[in-house]
């Protein structure tokens, strides 16, 4: 893949971007939009699960969502902001050249997720540098915008995803090894009942505010970019 991509979602880890937004990027495939989703790292160091088997599950999911997945294969757990990962996630962008990008929450439980939305900032913004010792063209997304993690403030958007909705969690469901209440497995936070009752939890609640059955949250600086609120009108047919 090398011609400009609608929407690009950075995870950390195979799973992140569908705990967070598979609806988005199943909206974004039924409307013909190119997205894809670009994981980090393998989740190699993960509790549950091998990285074959979370990789089986993570094409899973994005075939079910109708994207393309990519994984850069930094080490997971051991990725920094230094320029050698930085670059390598530069090169990538500079690739792909996403008009919206989508980052791991800022603030989060997880290092690598706060790491990561760092490093995808840092490498967004110098991938739009002429001079910046990198491969490939100069780019820089139009909008970028993160997920939700421990940010106490409201959404700065919602986006209806009802239409989508049984596909979206069909997605989630995907990374059986991950969130299946195995009692042969250890036992971890997201593989307990409770993580997807929170998933749908906050779906519903973020639907209310919408007059809606479920919505997915994202947050941006603000004025909101205007890329973002057209991706979004795009996605929600207005």
């Amino acid at each position: 893949m090398s011609h400009e991509l609608d929407l690009l979602v950075l995870g950390a880890h195979p799973d992140d971007a569908e705990v967070h937004v598979g609806g988005l990027l199943a909206l974004a495939s039924d409307h013909g939009l190119r997205a894809a989703i670009l994981d980090l790292t393998r989740g190699e160091l993960g509790t549950r699960g091998t990285s074959e088997m979370r990789r089986t599950e993570a094409q899973e999911a994005a075939r079910i969502l109708g994207v393309q997945r990519l994984v850069l294969d930094l080490p997971d757990g051991r990725f920094t902001e230094d320029e050698t990962f930085r670059v390598r996630l530069m090169t990538e962008f500079r690739r792909l050249r996403p008009k919206v990008l989508v980052l791991p929450a800022p603030e989060d439980r997880h290092p690598d997720h706060r790491r990561a939305h760092r490093l995808g900032r840092e490498a967004a913004y110098y991938a739009g540098l002429r001079n910046y010792p990198c491969p490939g063209e100069p780019w820089r997304p139009e909008a970028m915008a993160w997920v939700g993690g421990e940010q106490p403030d409201q959404p700065d958007l919602l986006v209806d995803v009802s239409a989508v909705w049984e596909r979206r969690m069909a997605a989630f469901d995907a990374f059986g090894s991950q969130f299946d209440q195995d009692p042969s497995q250890p036992p971890t936070r997201i593989a307990h009942p409770a993580f997807r009752r929170g998933v749908l939890g906050r779906a519903m609640h973020w639907g209310s505010l919408r007059m809606c059955d479920w919505a997915e949250a994202l947050w941006c600086e603000k004025p909101v970019p205007p890329a973002l609120l057209r991706l979004v009108t795009t996605l929600e047919g207005r």
